[in-house]
């Protein structure tokens, strides 16, 4: 299975069309709020990264607060 993220201007007579066809075909639509995609990891491995993470930081390694907080700000 895969999941894909895709534009449809719902409101346009193509949009409608593609979207009661894809009805038809029994695929399952979830509508993304801030235009934002899925997550690609899944639990468990967003588990594994928070652990390797949590054991940097222990160990002193990793990034600076404020490094982090300049990565996040370049990331919006």
């Amino acid at each position: 299975m895969a999941t894909y993220a895709m534009t449809i201007d719902e409101r346009s007579t193509q949009g409608k069309a593609l979207l009661t066809y894809l009805g038809t075909l029994d695929i399952k639509l979830q509508p993304l709020t801030h235009k934002v995609a899925p997550c690609q990891f899944s639990k468990k491995e967003m588990f594994s990264i928070l652990s390797e993470s949590t054991d940097e930081a222990r160990k002193g390694a990793g990034t600076s607060h404020e490094d982090f907080k300049r990565e996040m700000a370049s990331w919006l």
